[in-house]
């Protein structure tokens, strides 16, 4: 018997149903002459096991849906949601419709995702970011995926645009060292996402570049899936009442570069005059508060672009590059 969750072979999907394998091949194309009953327990067979996957295939031999699954974790986050319009509109000029999902961040929530679209007869997916790296468990078979700010496991061979956010990291990190920071702060999550660790890893590596040490009483993590402007504030607030000496911020997203600026105003400390202040990701938050805060931009319509002209080719049985690497730039603000 075939375990739930598993990827299933026909002649497993047979073996839970019931039936002969010929006769899971006859309901699964709509062929041949079945029983109702047998339709349906071929059918519960086959949600409950997940050859979904393997109907999505016959089907794009079959013929096309037109239709584009999209998975966003967060569609109220500013910058997933200009992600999500770019890849609607430039789809469309190719007459496909997308069908966004939104999974909260709840991995639960977006292996169900990948499945309904499955049923569903999606052309291909498009996978944006996410809390870890996409597994071989979430993914169906025979289905073009395309993940965008988020890096497949190795074997699963789907090509993967991002960030340079490695790159961002130490152009941020570098830019507090140029200023004349010596005592900088990383804000980062315990549950930090693919561009997290590697924004972490920039740091890091700036850091080692100008000589400077890695202290770990300087790298404060926030406890929720993406660094809040509560939390921040709380941790930055809690981190100065140390006495111990900061100078400069980096702050892996622009929400947590928000909270580190209130708890340095209420702490008295003056922005930039005492202590320098990075973001990343070039959001709308990071232009309201004054003094703005400088900030490492990343190019939704770009990474849009390059993921759908991926999808595009692998539907048209092309190969596309394996890894595409969107540059991003610094912009500097008042903070710093």
């Amino acid at each position: 018997m075939p375990t739930p969750g598993k990827r299933s072979s026909m002649r497993q999907i047979a073996a839970a149903a019931g039936v002969s394998v010929a006769t899971v091949s006859h309901v699964i194309n709509g062929s041949g002459r079945f029983s109702e009953d047998t339709r349906e327990r071929v059918e519960a067979a086959v949600e409950e096991y997940g050859y979904v996957t393997n109907m999505a295939a016959k089907s794009l031999r079959m013929a096309q849906s037109r239709t584009i699954g999209m998975i966003v974790p967060d569609i109220s986050n500013d910058f997933f949601s200009k992600i999500a319009l770019h890849v609607e509109r430039e789809l469309a000029t190719e007459d496909y419709s997308v069908f966004v999902c939104n999974s909260a961040n709840d991995p639960a929530r977006e292996r169900d995702y990948f499945r309904t679209l499955a049923s569903k007869q999606a052309d291909g997916i498009i996978c944006i970011s996410g809390l870890r790296r996409l597994d071989g468990e979430f993914v169906p078979h025979g289905i073009p995926v395309v993940c965008i700010d988020r890096a497949p496991e190795n074997d699963l061979g789907f090509p993967h645009v991002g960030s340079d956010n490695i790159g961002g990291g130490y152009m941020a990190t570098e830019h507090l060292i140029e200023r004349g920071c010596k005592n900088i702060l990383s804000i980062s999550s315990f549950t930090a996402n693919y561009p997290g660790n590697e924004r972490q890893m920039g740091y890091e590596r700036a850091l080692a570049a100008h000589g400077m040490p890695l202290c770990r009483d300087y790298q404060l993590f926030v406890s929720g899936k993406q660094p809040s402007i509560m939390e921040s504030e709380e941790l930055v607030t809690d981190f100065l009442s140390t006495g111990c000496p900061v100078d400069g911020i980096f702050a892996h997203s622009d929400h947590a570069a928000v909270g580190a600026l209130r708890a340095l105003v209420a702490a008295g400390k003056r922005v930039p005059e005492d202590v320098r202040l990075i973001g990343f990701d070039d959001s709308v938050y990071a232009q309201i508060p004054t003094p703005q805060i400088s900030t490492i931009r990343r190019f939704p319509e770009r990474l849009a672009h390059e993921g759908c002209q991926a999808l595009l080719a692998l539907l048209r049985g092309e190969k596309p590059e394996m890894e595409t690497l969107v540059p991003v730039k610094l912009v500097q603000r008042a903070s710093s």
